[in-house]
């Protein structure tokens, strides 16, 4: 009985501590969030090539340079070419009027930095570097305003292309957690029955 009480209280620190380190986390992400780093807004189209090409570029950089800037990718359109959403419409169309381009020249990757604009990925990354350095001197935010003046909620509009990675994540988290208690049960079991 003795063990049986050991193995209870173990299983219930097992259980505060993992809740209190995901609370950590959760903090530490809003904190990391808060601070101000020039944003990266790159509009997409599913299945598109040079999109796929942007996001390795990105990620590389992001690797390189944590702190230098937030991206921020919209998928706006499907396979197809048709909107995912009217927000997601009317967002493009105002960049590209701000931009003065022409909407029905649609081009994915558009990438927005600040002021700068570009429809591609150029094939000079400098340029892409050169604006974000700028950006964090001058800190325009053009898609913020454009947001702003049209009601439009930038985070319930950017695309996550981790979503799932972090489901998978959270799934794996759970069942390595559920057979470790499985595997204290089945010991602490074997103690009691040795015991007999």
């Amino acid at each position: 009985m003795k063990h049986f009480k050991l193995l209870i209280i173990f299983l219930l620190s097992l259980c505060l501590f993992s809740e209190s380190v995901i609370a950590a986390k959760e903090n530490t992400t809003k904190e990391e969030n808060n601070s101000y780093k020039v944003k990266v807004y790159m509009i997409t189209k599913e299945g598109c090539p040079g999109c796929e090409a942007a996001y390795e570029y990105f990620d590389g950089l992001l690797n390189e340079n944590p702190d230098l800037f937030e991206f921020i990718p919209f998928e706006v359109f499907n396979k197809e070419w048709k909107w995912n959403s009217n927000e997601l419409q009317t967002l493009f169309t105002k960049v590209y009027e701000y931009f003065n381009e022409d909407v029905s020249h649609a081009s994915t990757p558009t990438i927005i930095i600040g002021d700068y604009h570009t429809l591609g990925l150029p094939n000079d990354r400098n340029t892409v570097y050169d604006a974000i350095v700028k950006n964090q001197k001058d800190g325009k935010d053009v898609i913020s305003l454009i947001a702003k003046d049209n009601n439009l909620k930038i985070d319930e509009l950017k695309y996550d292309r981790n979503t799932e990675k972090e489901e998978n994540s959270n799934y794996d988290t759970i069942i390595i957690i559920g057979i470790f208690v499985i595997l204290i049960g089945g010991f602490a079991g074997l103690i009691i029955l040795g015991k007999k």
